[in-house]
């Protein structure tokens, strides 16, 4: 009898934590997550006439990116991936961001050993190296994304 009643004690003290801990980490994911989308950056992505809004999040190599706008950089395909890429010819900072990435649709990525900016049209596998910077809000974004062609000059500009 005194077991079962220690191990009652125990596992409400178990689930007392457990709860404390959980709505812990909640006010804090809803916290960093409003955070990320109050200091977001608005961009337009232009491709072949098409405009493209988006938006950089709050990153070390986003923030560093949007400092060189207006920029155009040449993108391509990349070996028959659900992506399109362009080359820069200089680093971004990746200090505090995650070491690796899956490319997820809609993204705009940074591929820091190749120093490339990634626009992800479909869904590509967790890689070290990949670091998200940004989104699509467009809804065409696939569409024009992915029918764009090779060797074409994009315009990424800050949002008036």
């Amino acid at each position: 009898m005194r077991k079962t009643k220690l191990t009652i004690i125990f596992l409400v003290a178990v689930m007392f934590v457990l709860t404390g801990c959980a709505k812990s980490s909640q006010s804090n994911s809803t916290r960093s997550h409003s955070e990320s989308t109050e200091n977001v950056q608005k961009i337009v992505v232009t491709i072949n006439g098409k405009k493209l809004k988006a938006h950089l999040n709050n990153s070390s190599a986003a923030r560093s990116f949007a400092k060189e706008m207006p920029v155009t950089l040449k993108f391509r395909d990349f070996s028959n991936m659900p992506e399109k890429i362009a080359d820069m010819d200089h680093a971004l900072p990746i200090q505090g961001m995650p070491t690796g990435h899956a490319g997820t649709k809609g993204s705009i990525g940074y591929w820091s050993p190749q120093h490339r900016i990634v626009f992800y049209w479909g869904m590509e596998d967790y890689y070290e190296g990949i670091h998200i910077i940004g989104k699509f809000d467009s809804k065409n974004y696939r569409e024009v994304i992915k029918n764009m062609g090779n060797d074409v000059n994009v315009r990424i500009a800050k949002a008036k």
